[in-house]
């Protein structure tokens, strides 16, 4: 073998060890990535809420007090809607009336932000799946007095 195909060869061989490394740093990050995709498929749905707890009491199927109830005339309610366009819609119905807000949601690890429309302010909560159907979060309420709420959701459709 000759001294130009040697070199060559070990071109060759360094080319093909570098391409391998750089193959195998975009497999890592398209497995992260792939694996956020499937956190954020599963908030994807309708949701709606199941209990409550502030700090240090027990979870109740209530807000202070007012029990969740669907429709009707007590009807007191929150309902999710995250879409896969990366958009919510948050319904709130309180009696006969009833309050939806739109907007834009993102999911990045545990931490959930919601930014309405019409409104500079975004919301920012932690959540943990409990199970396919049910996600807890924790909203914290900050430079307020109030501690904050733990919320269980529970997957509807």
């Amino acid at each position: 073998m000759s001294r130009r195909s040697l070199v060559l060869m070990l071109y060759a061989l360094l080319i093909l060890a570098l391409s391998g490394s750089q193959l195998c740093a975009q497999e890592k990050k398209s497995d992260k990535k792939s694996a956020l995709d499937a956190e954020m498929a599963r908030l994807v749905g309708v949701w709606e809420i199941l209990s409550t707890k502030e700090p240090g009491q027990p979870y109740r199927n209530s807000y202070k007090g007012r029990p969740f109830v669907s429709k009707g005339p007590h009807a007191f309610i929150l309902i999710m809607e995250y879409r896969e366009d990366g958009t919510f819609r948050r319904i709130s119905r309180i009696g006969d009336k009833e309050t939806v807000h739109e907007g834009a949601w993102k999911l990045a690890g545990h931490e959930l932000s919601h930014r309405r429309n019409g409104s500079a302010d975004h919301e920012v909560m932690y959540i943990r799946f409990d199970g396919p159907e049910q996600y807890t979060s924790t909203e914290v309420y900050e430079n307020t007095t109030d501690p904050g709420l733990f919320a269980q959701f529970k997957k509807v459709r």
